[in-house]
């Protein structure tokens, strides 16, 4: 199995707006298969925030969640109790390690960081999970002037690349 783990503010959306081509990434990306057919799991990390009382765990969970459907794009990542880590989850923020494993572990307990690629605007997430071994794309998001890539649709093939994914034709990507 392999997961494509995406950063959800300044990544895929702006002040409440899906930024352009965000919708096209994801459906591509949602087609995407492995050399066994599988389909890619597409999964959402984010910082939300560690609240001081945990019983405020489900409201936050609830108010991201309503998030990605006034985006329409949850569809993207369901099951949401699977595909979305908050950082009020696990208690720890991005990069820490430990929030990357909850989210593997919560795909599919056998996977390694190898088979993640991570999409973010925060450079500093793209050099700390390349260094726990995660492939990562670094986007140029908006405000800022450098990244891998400046387009959100041009982390499609970037993915296929890093992942060695056949295309939704069943080819092979070229590298």
């Amino acid at each position: 199995m392999k997961v494509v783990l995406f950063d959800l503010g300044k990544t895929l959306e702006d002040q409440g707006v899906l930024l352009p081509g965000a919708r096209e990434t994801l459906q591509a990306i949602q087609e995407m298969r492995d050399h066994s057919g599988e389909a890619v799991a597409m999964a959402l990390v984010s910082d939300v925030g560690i609240p001081d009382d945990p019983e405020q765990i489900p409201i936050i969970r609830q108010r991201y969640y309503g998030i990605l459907e006034g985006l329409s794009i949850r569809s993207f990542f369901e099951p949401v109790a699977d595909r979305v880590t908050l950082s009020s989850e696990v208690g720890v923020s991005k990069p820490d390690e430990k929030i990357f494993r909850a989210v593997i572990e919560k795909i599919n307990e056998g996977l390694c960081f190898r088979d993640v690629v991570f999409i973010t605007e925060d450079r500093e997430h793209v050099i700390e999970t390349r260094r726990l071994g995660m492939s990562a794309i670094h986007f140029e998001g908006p405000g800022q002037n450098a990244g891998d890539v400046d387009w959100l649709v041009d982390v499609i093939p970037l993915v296929q690349e890093l992942l060695g994914l056949q295309s939704n034709n069943g080819n092979r990507t070229s590298g």
